[in-house]
């Protein structure tokens, strides 16, 4: 679906959507403050990170105790999804645009571009440019992976964001390191740190001293992880706290995995903690999610179901994420049903931040689901990414543009995983149709922005798809 909301049509929804259903003295406060405010904005998004690697959403080997704490307070989405892969997310959570919209539909690293030209464009309106114009300080710091520094030194300050600090991930044609000793570009001067210094650290105090510096004044802090993506590394410090759920037959890679991710865990504390010192909780909202699913090599524990990561698969492990916002006294904490696709980050903050949003976007605002009001939902998550792959998803189905289609229940654990196709399965014909009618409109869309070109990585599609092809084209040849 997509929307174009002036600020009048703004005001009219979310008037319909929040402000004449609230009720009791909660939302009465939620209804009279979200008028009026505007908030600190706080956005981070881990690298890697599925939603079953918390312990809010049902991991029983990794300790997430500030993840878990934030869900408590807040409001934890169970049907918030991304991308497959790190850089359609980055583009889409920024831009509110569908991925084969904007064409960026897998890394733009692309080994056929050598010479660096793919970029994020300049002229597509991000969250950090509508904030920025609104009066907010804008912050970026850890991994853009929209463009190469060198190529466009430009970046991120072209795309709305006052100050930044990000890992390089190339320079010079060479791969750069994430963790210790990063190279960072750093308010447009590349600088290399050494071995003392390691980078979430370094991008987290970065934003720490920004929120401190504009403590009296609206700000946005967007946090894109370097964690806890590949190399697998040992954090600093925390390992006694990770390790204190491990099972023993935890595999080496998991046991690495976990501990980042509770170092992870604990960098987010750090902004809870600084927010609550500064005496900032009553009008800071504090957003995390992660970009796509964890890497396929590792294993998650959620009781005795075991669930290997789905990175760079169109399946659930490899497009759904956490999704977690808090504001305490303003949204009620709870659990939230609905659907949320990244791509709504955009409309959703420039509504409760009353930023007027003139042009076209894919995403839909919302925040009533922030303040858990009635509203105009998302019945359906829609998903492209390259080598014309797509899929649809509805609350119990999702339908591929192969016509590969599960049952994935939004309420379940371990049963919205399946990987049982009822493709030769003659049930639910009513359920494809629909599905199929939307698959076939979103299939239509291709970038209309004709100003700029992508140049394409060379991935063959869906990981996941492949290997059943090619698992049965060997079951087949075996059986001759």
């Amino acid at each position: 679906m997509r929307i174009r909301l002036t600020y009048s049509a703004y005001v009219v929804v979310a008037t319909l959507a929040g402000g004449l259903i609230a009720c009791g003295p909660s939302a009465t406060r939620t209804e009279e403050a979200t008028s009026t405010t505007k908030p600190n904005i706080i956005l981070i998004m881990a690298d890697d990170l599925g939603a079953e690697t918390l312990g809010c959403y049902g991991n029983t080997a990794y300790s997430t105790p500030r993840l878990d704490q934030m869900a408590r307070e807040g409001a934890r989405f169970e049907n918030a999804f991304s991308t497959p892969v790190c850089t359609p997310t980055r583009a889409m959570i920024l831009t509110g645009l569908h991925p084969n919209r904007t064409e960026f539909l897998e890394r733009l690293d692309s080994p056929l571009d050598p010479s660096k030209t793919n970029r994020l464009p300049v002229h597509l309106t991000t969250f950090a440019q509508l904030l920025q114009s609104a009066g907010y300080a804008t912050a970026i710091a850890g991994k853009w992976h929209l463009g190469d520094f060198q190529a466009y030194p430009d970046q991120p300050a072209s795309h709305g964001f006052d100050e930044h600090c990000m890992w390089v991930q190339y320079w010079d044609g060479e791969r750069r390191s994430r963790y210790y000793s990063p190279h960072i570009w750093e308010n447009g001067v590349y600088a290399i740190h050494g071995e003392e210094t390691f980078g979430p650290d370094y991008f987290s105090d970065f934003l720490i001293e920004f929120i401190e510096r504009n403590r009296n004044r609206p700000f946005l802090a967007y946090y894109p992880m370097n964690l806890v993506h590949t190399p697998l590394v040992t954090p600093p410090s925390l390992e006694t706290l990770a390790e204190s759920k491990y099972p023993d037959d935890l595999g080496t890679n998991e046991r690495l995995a976990g501990h980042m991710i509770t170092y992870m865990d604990a960098i987010v504390g750090k902004f809870l903690d600084k927010i609550k010192d500064l005496g900032l909780e009553e009008n800071s909202l504090i957003v995390f999610t992660g970009d796509n699913g964890s890497a396929v090599n590792l294993e998650s524990r959620m009781g005795s179901f075991r669930l290997s990561g789905g990175k760079r698969t169109m399946n659930e492990a490899g497009t759904r994420v956490p999704l977690i916002a808090r504001w305490p006294g303003m949204i009620p904490p709870g659990r939230r049903d609905d659907f949320f696709s990244l791509m709504d980050v955009l409309p959703t903050l420039s509504a409760i931040a009353h930023v007027r949003l003139d042009g076209d976007v894919d995403g839909m605002d919302l925040s009533h689901s922030f303040w858990g009001n009635p509203g105009i939902d998302r019945e359906y998550f829609s998903m492209a990414f390259e080598g014309d792959v797509f899929f649809v998803r509805g609350k119990r189905f999702r339908l591929h543009e192969d016509g590969r289609m599960y049952e994935i229940p939004v309420s379940s654990g371990e049963a919205r995983y399946s990987m049982d196709s009822l493709v030769s399965k003659p049930d639910h014909t009513e359920a494809r149709e629909r599905l199929q009618a939307r698959l076939d409109t979103y299939m239509k869309i291709r970038k209309t922005d004709k100003s700029y070109s992508v140049i394409p990585f060379g991935t063959g599609g869906d990981r996941f798809k492949n290997a059943q092809d090619a698992a049965e084209q060997a079951r087949t040849s075996g059986s001759k």
